[in-house]
């Protein structure tokens, strides 16, 4: 399947993730089940399958995520994809994706960790002083860590599509994000939405039933994860084709790979002389 990749609208960018999650339901929810199905059955109440499936879900996790990023990209560039392909091509950079992802977690763990430092001291001391720095740290760093969530939104796609990680992978989000954070923002919570209503819904349903109301709840939540993997996907293209002119870039190279090939759309060509 061919997509025409272009600058979009908001609602352009919601309907073709639609239409390409359809056009390629089994390959990206089969991708996804590997967590999506072990994250629901945290849900069930028996302690045994809760470990394991938390388990299952914390040392696959970041593994699934990047495996389905790297489906939906090449997807969405008409490249040829498998199961299995998506999951060889990001195995070797899983270190690189996990670091990453723990840079990130260690930055907002610091800033949490010495708000929580102060308040311990305030609270020993008694002093009213720092007792309001804390209080005003906090409220100050729920707005902070939301806002740097949505600058670092791009971050999946940016480590697989570009293989860069770390700071260099935050700072490249920041550049993409740059003057469209509330679009963004927006792009974000509706697609959130999309995917957590009917989601919530149907696990109601499904979760009175034994076993097999687990494995379709797993299924609609890879549903859920393959549809975000998407429109973080077509986002970041739609970023880098507004910056960039990344779709020119992609045309220019397809037409030097017809003629290369000599393509009969190529060599079937009318002389111009």
């Amino acid at each position: 399947m061919e997509y025409n990749i272009r600058p979009l609208s908001f609602g352009e960018i919601l309907d073709r993730s639609f239409r390409v999650l359809v056009d390629n339901a089994v390959l990206l929810i089969c991708v996804a089940a590997l967590l999506g199905i072990p994250e629901t059955a945290l849900t069930v109440p028996r302690l045994g399958l809760q470990i394991l499936a938390l388990i299952v879900a914390g040392t696959v996790g970041p593994l699934v995520q990047a495996a389905l990023t790297s489906a939906v990209a090449d997807t969405y560039l008409g490249k040829p994809v498998t199961i299995s392909s998506a999951y060889k091509s990001v195995w070797s950079i899983i270190l690189p994706i996990i670091g990453t992802y723990l840079l990130v977690g260690a930055m907002f763990g610091l800033g949490g960790g010495v708000i929580a430092f102060i308040g311990m001291i305030a609270k020993s001391s008694g002093s009213k002083g720092l007792a309001l720095i804390v209080i005003v740290a906090i409220i100050a760093a729920v707005p902070l860590v939301f806002y740097l969530a949505i600058r670092w939104a791009l971050l999946g796609p940016i480590m697989i599509v570009e293989r860069r990680f770390g700071l260099s992978a935050l700072r490249r989000s920041s550049d993409l994000i740059q003057g469209v954070w509330w679009r963004t923002l927006g792009i974000v919570l509706v697609a959130a939405i999309i995917v957590r209503v009917p989601l919530g819904v149907l696990n109601f349903l499904w979760s009175s039933i034994p076993v097999v109301g687990v494995v379709l709840g797993g299924l609609v939540t890879s549903i859920g994860y393959a549809y975000s993997a998407v429109v973080l996907i077509i986002y970041y293209f739609d970023r880098r084709c507004r910056l960039e002119d990344f779709d020119l870039r992609l045309l220019a190279e397809q037409i030097r790979s017809e003629s290369a090939q000599g393509s009969p759309a190529m060599t079937g060509a009318p002389s111009l002389d």
